[in-house]
């Protein structure tokens, strides 16, 4: 009889080799708390909605006029110098594509790199509105985030961060709370409503009827059809984050509840740990660390550093955990003496030692 192996061997992809290397360290959805490298506590959702890992179904995206194509830039075809890349530009794009990808590749999510064409009359940042709306009907979430954001803790899932943001099955989109500056005793950083605004450096936005009806009317806020006094932010700042902030956010359509649109604490996704002091800022400003998501507005050049940081913190832990599984492979402790196995040695060469001493004194008899 003759048998016929049939089976196949399939090469692991990229992505399967980084899910097996986070699967040690990896956070459960539902887990009920955090604890970084510092020890600083994180408590998870007080609801706790998504309990199961959301994968292909949650995408991550870049979205980006700048295409890095150039020299030192992910899509060039030469190698990458990370030591040299500068956090600008292509480069900077390129960086930001690195630290994302990764984080989807850990989690499983789908992840992309959309490089989209400039809107005429309209800030750069702009694309963001019509972008969501054309993606967010294939996925349940689509989450995007800006170059200069990175991902603080690659081991813990988008899913578990919405469980500690309040983010239900019925939440529209959620942003975070933008840092709040003060100017004679006065917050500048509020919309027309004395409302601080919410910053698009980081846009969660779930697939709902009402979610693509928001993205429609914010994409079309500068044509003034629905929101009069809207074309103002095409080119002033804070463009399409201010214009979600004083239009969107108030359209009593969108404001169905306070679930719809979800305030994200500006301590968890905007800024980085030192921000305040850091940024030297002569007039009050708020301190956000960045816990889950660093989002370096004011210092880009920040951007790289917390990515290194990202990625080396979760390679030493990884490490950590594989050198303890397997320490009787790995360490080696050298016994200590026994006093028995000390006398013994002494008892086997104890009389010639002796004669070398006796001989070391006549020496120095003869010497003196």
């Amino acid at each position: 009889m003759c048998w016929t192996n049939t089976s196949t061997f399939t090469k692991p992809t990229i992505r399967d080799a980084i899910v097996a290397l986070f699967d040690p360290i990896r956070i459960d959805p539902a887990y009920p708390g955090y604890r970084d490298s510092t020890g600083k506590y994180f408590a998870g959702g007080s609801k706790i909605t998504w309990t199961e890992p959301l994968k292909k179904r949650i995408l991550v995206l870049d979205i980006d006029t700048r295409v890095p194509t150039g020299s030192n830039e992910i899509l060039n075809p030469s190698t990458l110098d990370w030591n040299s890349l500068e956090m600008s530009g292509g480069q900077l794009v390129s960086n930001a594509v690195m630290n994302h990808y990764l984080y989807a590749q850990v989690h499983g999510y789908d992840y992309k790199l959309y490089s989209a064409r400039s809107i005429p009359d309209h800030y750069n940042t702009w694309i963001m509105p019509h972008v969501l709306h054309e993606l967010v009907p294939h996925y349940d979430f689509v989450v995007a985030m800006d170059a200069d954001a990175t991902v603080s803790h690659l081991e813990v899932p988008l899913e578990w961060m919405f469980n500690r943001w309040g983010i239900t099955r019925n939440t529209s989109m959620a942003l975070p709370w933008d840092t709040e500056e003060f100017r004679n005793n006065k917050s500048i950083s509020t919309d027309s409503h004395d409302l601080r605004v919410l910053n698009t450096g980081f846009v969660v936005a779930q697939n709902l009827p009402l979610t693509l009806d928001m993205l429609a009317a914010w994409k079309d806020c500068t044509s003034e059809t629905r929101y009069p006094g809207c074309g103002r932010w095409k080119e002033e700042w804070s463009h399409e984050q201010r214009a979600f902030s004083e239009y969107i956010r108030h359209d009593p359509e969108f404001n169905v509840s306070a679930e719809s649109i979800v305030g994200i604490s500006c301590d968890d996704a905007v800024g980085w740990p030192g921000f305040k002091e850091d940024v030297h800022r002569d007039y009050p400003i708020t301190e956000c660390n960045g816990n889950f998501v660093r989002h370096h507005t004011l210092e880009k050049s920040k951007t790289k550093e917390s990515s290194a940081e990202s990625v080396m913190q979760a390679v030493s832990r990884i490490l950590q955990v594989a050198v303890q599984q397997n320490l009787r492979e790995v360490w080696y402790q050298e016994p200590e003496r026994r006093k028995a196995e000390i006398e013994a040695e002494k008892g086997e060469y104890g009389e010639g030692i002796e004669e070398l001493n006796d001989e070391a004194v006549k020496f120095r008899v003869v010497d003196n």
